[in-house]
């Protein structure tokens, strides 16, 4: 390992976080702070995520990751048929209508799909895969065996954020410094981690 070449990585990472310019992905919340589908959502994506609420929305044009906690019926059905109801809908609209995806981790229907009449589910399905077409879609929440990471500098808090998604292998860039916390956090985790 070349020690010079890990501790400039290092410094690169701790000047970047000292200045603010981190890699953490900017997650925009469509709900309520207090909310706990909000917070079940926080924590879920874990760290290495900046997560903002309506009130800090930078905007529509801004790129981010834009999230509904919990879709209601009611409020799937106003959706699909291009009505928003409340602040929050409006938000979700305005981003969809500036061209960002806005992902939906539970369908409130879905809850029924087991006593729900087979004409009700259809409805429900339609409206969803409508939604789909004007940018609203469900959150891949499906675990991962293999995740690839794109930073010069892994550290301890990538190889736990691969660990929190049930990943078993972390795929690296070739030429990519790994802090030796990192590998150890890996031996721990049960993760392989692969170059190329």
């Amino acid at each position: 390992m070349d020690v010079e070449a890990l501790v400039k990585a290092i410094a690169i990472e701790v000047l970047k976080q000292v200045n603010g310019d981190s890699e953490t992905t900017r997650v925009l919340i469509i709900g309520e702070k207090t909310c706990p589908k909000c917070q079940a959502v926080q924590k879920r994506l874990g760290k290495g995520h900046t997560f903002l609420y309506p009130d800090e929305d930078p905007g529509p044009g801004e790129t981010l990751r834009r999230i509904v906690p919990y879709l209601s019926i009611r409020h799937m059905a106003d959706m699909a048929s291009g009505k928003a109801d409340g602040p929050l809908m409006e938000t979700a609209f305005r981003a969809m209508l500036a061209g960002q995806t806005v992902e939906v981790v539970e369908f409130e229907y879905k809850r029924h799909a087991d006593t729900a009449p087979e004409g009700l589910m259809r409805l429900f399905e339609g409206q969803e895969a409508a939604l789909a077409g004007y940018g609203l879609v469900a959150m891949d929440v499906t675990k991962r065996d293999s995740v690839r990471i794109r930073k010069p500098l892994v550290t301890e808090a990538d190889v736990a954020e691969a660990g929190g998604q049930g990943a078993k292998e972390l795929r690296l860039p070739a030429d990519a410094q790994v802090t030796p916390l990192a590998v150890e956090s890996a031996k721990d985790l049960g993760i392989t981690l692969s170059r190329g």
